[in-house]
């Protein structure tokens, strides 16, 4: 069974309880999870959330839309995607950021398409980066899932979630391709500048070309509204991996 798990938290450092904000007039995460629904190759969709109190308004989203979700440790995020990948008995899991309201689900199943016919461990758009910051979608299998989470040491390969499996040569790594670079692209929602460009780019093609709007309709948006796009073009990639890194060291490991 293919399943997505969307991993969403209250506590966010840099833009708090971000996922729970109106956006286009409904929660951030709700918005997210509407989008991720037409997915026509994921068998279940799931929201990894924490068993932290913080966290009870997502749970209670989920409960009030009838949308599974599981609640695990806050921190340990590798942990609480392999408890609900077992929960629900996933054979492959598609990893979502909470930070990713924009995300296409075409494009989610286009990569699980390609990680199927490739017989791959672990396939990703993001560690060769084509696409927005924001469309960020990786597949991979239980069976690393569950290597992950049993060898995993490093503080940054517990809360990242998949760090070792790309990197610790024990997998078959594959990187979904593209004719088109479109990795200048933010569309993640870290700060509040981010979150002005996609409440913008929500209300606005909603309003144009109704709620199915996709990358393609979201690059061309923001290459007609300058302004718009350059809210958010200063704001540096991966922020919170690149300092989970730096805690790395601080803790010894290389």
């Amino acid at each position: 069974m293919i399943g997505i798990i969307v991993q969403a938290r209250m506590s966010s450092s840099r833009l708090p309880s971000k996922v729970m904000r109106p956006l286009a007039g409904q929660p951030m995460l709700y918005q997210q999870i509407k989008r991720l629904q037409r997915s026509q190759l994921a068998d279940a969709l799931i929201i990894a959330t924490s068993d932290d109190s913080s966290d009870d308004a997502i749970a209670s989203l989920c409960t009030e839309h009838n949308i599974t979700h599981f609640r695990g440790s806050l921190d340990d995020v590798l942990a609480r995607f392999y408890f609900a990948a077992k929960a629900n008995q996933l054979e492959t899991i598609v990893r979502i950021c909470g930070d990713c309201p924009l995300i296409d689900a075409a494009l989610v199943d286009s990569i699980i398409q390609f990680h199927s016919e490739n017989h791959a461990d672990y396939t990703s758009n993001c560690v060769q980066r084509y696409f927005p910051d924001g469309q960020d979608i990786e597949v991979f299998s239980f069976l690393a899932l569950e290597q992950a989470y049993l060898l995993a040491k490093k503080p940054s390969e517990r809360e990242h979630v998949t760090p070792f499996i790309r990197d610790s040569g024990q997998f078959t790594i594959k990187n979904y391709p593209s004719k088109i670079d479109l990795s200048a692209y933010r569309i993640c929602v870290d700060h509040q500048a981010d979150f002005d460009v996609a409440n913008a780019i929500f209300t606005q093609l909603t309003s144009q070309i109704g709620e199915h709007f996709g990358v393609s309709d979201i690059t061309h948006f923001l290459d007609n509204n300058p302004k718009i796009k350059a809210l958010n073009a200063d704001i540096e990639l991966n922020e919170g991996y690149k300092k989970s890194l730096a805690e790395d060291k601080l803790l010894g490991f290389k």
